[in-house]
């Protein structure tokens, strides 16, 4: 192999290297877009459970009463 394949292949190879480096890069974006929207779920998700717990709450609330009002009534 002489000078002038050596530096072909070597051309070549930094090709083949700088198209992997952006594939890469394009899969480590879509990867970051997809852990943003992962951690958007886990809040909606967070936010909506801390939500159904004050339901709850308030709910057994309104049944206390409820069950105390109706106990004052006597047939």
């Amino acid at each position: 192999m002489d000078i002038n394949q050596a530096i072909g292949t070597i051309e070549q190879m930094s090709q083949q290297i700088s198209a992997a480096a952006e594939q890469q890069s394009a899969v480590t974006d879509e990867i970051n877009r997809s852990v943003l929207s992962v951690r958007d779920i886990a809040d909606q998700s967070a936010s909506a459970t801390e939500q159904s717990a004050a339901s709850t709450v308030e709910l057994a609330r309104l049944g206390s009463d409820l069950q105390s009002m109706v106990a004052r009534f006597k047939i």
